[in-house]
């Protein structure tokens, strides 16, 4: 049936099972063509991952995971409703029920909870992102209204919406809260993107928190002078 060819981006396997089955992954980052006898595979190396022919029928078993956001629950009719929190399969961007289970997710899906979806407990894909950008609000607390904006398919635009304010208005997930910093350092390891910029405009808004609520501050870190992101490596990451 010819060896298998799996794209590191989006995790699809590719099988050609003779000359002229022409086979492409979704982002186009990879093909196969042929099989034993005749075989071509292109696009960009980095992206490719040849799979042993011994582990065929593993692979095909493996489900494929079609959504970059999963969750466990599903929203409800009302406001801040969440329904079926302890079903074993998860939702897809919290409404369309899967066959995915937590054990099924790559090591590439961090798990975060977050009010964007009601604090179901979520799991959301970290690779193949395209951009990132971050929005804080100077506001009594540090994370809660600060928002981690995530797109999988283009440059992040940021322009008025359609209440006239300036956001980023063509992203396909944002997060809020706690899970900002975790998910962007593994966002910086799966997706390989530059996150200075981020993390500078983190740096502001904790030196601002730090200089207008500097006793709250103080009760949260318990240090004048702490790295936010060392903080985070140490207490949430890497664990």
């Amino acid at each position: 049936m010819g060896e298998m060819i799996r794209c590191k981006k989006y995790g699809d396997i590719l099988q050609s099972k003779y000359r002229y089955n022409f086979q492409i992954c979704r982002c186009g980052s990879c093909y196969k063509d042929g099989r034993d006898d005749y075989c071509r595979v292109g696009g960009n190396k980095e992206d490719i991952e040849w799979l042993d022919i011994k582990d065929t029928k593993n692979c095909n078993k493996k489900k494929r995971l079609k959504s970059y956001l999963y969750t466990k629950g599903k929203f409800g009719k009302r406001f801040r409703e969440v329904l079926d929190t302890n079903n074993e399969y998860l939702y897809s961007h919290g409404r369309y029920p899967t066959k995915i289970r937590k054990e099924d997710l790559t090591e590439d899906y961090i798990e975060f909870r977050s009010r964007v979806i009601w604090y179901m407990t979520g799991y959301v894909k970290t690779s193949g992102i395209v951009d990132i950008g971050y929005k804080s609000i100077k506001i009594n607390h540090l994370f809660k209204d600060d928002y981690l904006y995530i797109s999988y398919k283009e440059k992040l635009k940021f322009e008025k919406n359609i209440f006239g304010f300036c956001d980023y208005t063509n992203y396909d997930i944002c997060i809020c809260g706690n899970s900002i910093i975790p998910i962007l350092f593994a966002i910086e390891e799966n997706s390989k993107i530059n996150i200075n910029g981020v993390k500078e405009k983190i740096y502001e808004k904790v030196d601002w928190y730090k200089n207008h609520y500097k006793e709250d501050y103080l009760i949260q870190f318990d240090d004048e002078n702490v790295d936010i992101f060392e903080y985070y490596k140490k207490c949430y990451w890497f664990q």
